[in-house]
């Protein structure tokens, strides 16, 4: 017997947006995100993440952002006359009867909206994608979030006792480009996990030249994870690779004109105009991923500091943002 999804959770932000929460609403906020709900929780067991099978923290977290549950019917009576967002990101917890999930979620949401829809999820089969992609998704998003295979393996593979593996998930992200094809595959890459900044630069290149788009997070210490006491990343070093994200995706910078210095401080082999230009907008410091999403301090304190803005810069942001990458001077 088919049982059909009763209860989804909404990132506390959507839920204000749409009514569900009292809260001030923010006028930047552009992407409704709902997750998957599993009273058992994820079967997977990634070190930084809350939703994880060994970790302890309340269940309706994901980052530092609490997720409430609904009835999904609720959901969909509530959602906006006219869309306020521009995008409807589905995350996903790791279990069985995920997919089967998904698809109703997506079609309960295709009847009110025509936004584009986004699902990050782990790596599923060639038909299972199929049948999203007919179903109405046109983003997929298969987070490696480790920059090599020895940091993947020790967070998330097998040194934590899950089915997760690095070439699985690269397989994963080819086949769904078969599928989805080239702007319509993304990746996620958290800074701060131990890897150097050549390794995150590398990393960074290799999902471009395969076509796929690669979000950045800043590392974030949650409590009752495995890596609470875990220190965020450096901004100056954050800012860099954010360079790096920025320069490749424009086509503007060649791997061997990437350089590791003193201390494993990357450097740039271009013209010192051609990077200021880059940057002049901001855009390379603003949350990267799926166009249209703006993830408003999913990884950052509203105090500070801001590795990722979820808004356009003022032009006072950006000459700090370009300062604190310590590259031109």
């Amino acid at each position: 017997m088919v049982i059909l999804v009763e209860i989804v959770r909404l990132s506390l932000g959507t839920a204000i947006q749409m009514g569900l929460e009292s809260g001030e609403k923010d006028p930047n906020f552009t992407t409704a995100f709902l997750m998957t709900y599993r009273e058992e929780g994820c079967d997977a067991n990634c070190a930084f993440c809350p939703q994880a099978r060994d970790s302890t923290p309340a269940s309706d977290r994901l980052s530092r952002i609490s997720w409430p549950e609904y009835d999904l019917k609720r959901v969909v009576e509530n959602w906006p006359e006219s869309d306020h967002f521009r995008r409807i990101c589905i995350q996903t917890v790791c279990y069985p009867e995920l997919v089967q999930d998904v698809l109703e979620i997506v079609r309960k949401v295709r009847e009110i909206s025509r936004l584009p829809i986004s699902v990050a999820i782990h790596p599923i089969s060639v038909e299972d994608m199929q049948t999203l992609k007919e179903a109405g998704v046109s983003t997929i998003g298969i987070a490696l979030d480790a920059s090599t295979p020895s940091i993947f393996e020790e967070i998330k593979g097998i040194h934590r006792d899950t089915s997760y593996r690095w070439e699985d998930h690269r397989q994963g992200l080819s086949q769904a480009l078969n599928i989805f094809g080239i702007g319509n595959v993304t990746t996620h890459l958290i800074i701060g996990l131990g890897e150097s900044e050549k390794e995150a630069a590398d990393f960074i290149f290799d999902m471009y030249e395969m076509g796929i788009s690669v979000g950045l997070f800043a590392f974030t210490s949650i409590k009752g994870t495995s890596l609470e006491d875990k220190p965020p990343p450096d901004l100056s070093s954050y800012r860099r690779i954010q360079v790096v994200r920025e320069l490749v995706s424009k086509g503007l910078l060649q791997r061997d004109q990437v350089h590791q210095g003193a201390e494993g401080r990357i450097s740039f082999g271009i013209d010192r105009e051609i990077i200021l230009k880059a940057l002049a907008s901001g855009t390379a410091f603003q949350v990267t991923g799926c166009k249209g999403c703006n993830r408003p301090y999913y990884t950052e304190r509203p105090r500070g500091p801001m590795y990722n803005y979820p808004r356009p810069l003022t032009e006072e942001e950006v000459a700090r943002a370009i300062e604190e990458t310590s590259l031109v001077v």
